[in-house]
């Protein structure tokens, strides 16, 4: 499927509230409300939309510490980092990466406990560096796909 300026348009409202309805879509980009259903049903069809998430407020559920966690391994352990790392409670986010450090783990935790926890599980396959999240002031930034040629 080769996606258009529709596709991109209906893209452009998904990410700003994915939980919009068709027929607001539609509103927006000038389609009827089927028709949106049909192109997103096509664009999840392709993996063009991946899914729909919730983006929670983890501080307001006493998730305080979020941290960024550099790891380095040898290659021959990096299925066994990714098995692990599924098993971890509090990762969010694993990121291949080049350079010195191969991944960089994203984690929110309830405490300094838990965090103990999993760098004594991630360090017993390679070398880690952790760094504290102080904030985030970009979050879940949308691209704006081009809707005009």
């Amino acid at each position: 499927m080769q996606a258009d300026e529709l596709h991109h348009a209906i893209l452009n409202e998904l990410q700003l509230d994915a939980r919009m309805s068709n027929a607001e879509i539609g509103r927006r980009v000038g389609l009827s409300a089927p028709a949106v259903a049909e192109r997103i049903k096509r664009m999840q069809d392709e993996g063009i939309i991946k899914g729909f998430f919730t983006s929670i407020e983890f501080s307001k559920l006493n998730y305080l510490q979020k941290v960024l966690i550099a790891v380095k391994l040898p290659p021959v352990q990096v299925n066994v980092f990714l098995k692990e790392a599924k098993k971890i409670e509090g990762i969010t986010n694993v990121v291949h990466t080049t350079g010195e450090y191969c991944f960089f783990v994203s984690m929110t935790l309830k405490s300094t406990e838990a965090l103990n926890t999993a760098l004594d599980r991630l360090g017993k396959l390679g070398a880690t560096i952790t760094f504290s999240v102080l904030s985030t002031p970009i979050e879940h930034k949308s691209i704006n796909l081009p809707t005009k040629k």
